[in-house]
């Protein structure tokens, strides 16, 4: 497996486990206890999918500088299917708990 391929699909599932942490988090937190989903909730889930990404970016970065020729390849590679996978998973999980909740 190529290298930019290996990187993806890290992201990938670091995107689906930050999505499944984010609601955890919420319902330990007792969001669901509140009628209303605010948006200071959604903004505290993003800025932790943000610093978790930036924090595996240079533990990645470690690993892959040599491999790749620009260092921007680097933190472009997977950005998109992380956050689309984070935000996909955070909702189905929420979704789910709030359910059964």
């Amino acid at each position: 497996m190529k290298p930019s391929e290996s990187l993806y699909w890290i992201r990938a599932s670091l995107g689906i486990g930050i999505g499944a942490l984010n609601a955890l988090y919420d319902y330990f937190a007792g969001v669901f206890s509140s009628a209303e989903y605010s948006l200071n909730d959604f903004l505290r889930g993003l800025s932790f999918a943000l610093l978790f990404f930036i924090i595996t970016y240079y533990v990645l970065k470690l690993r892959y500088v040599t491999q790749f020729e620009k260092k921007s390849k680097l933190i472009t590679t997977g950005i998109g299917i992380y956050f689309l996978l984070w935000i996909v998973v955070w909702v189905l999980f929420h979704s789910i708990i709030k359910a059964y909740v």
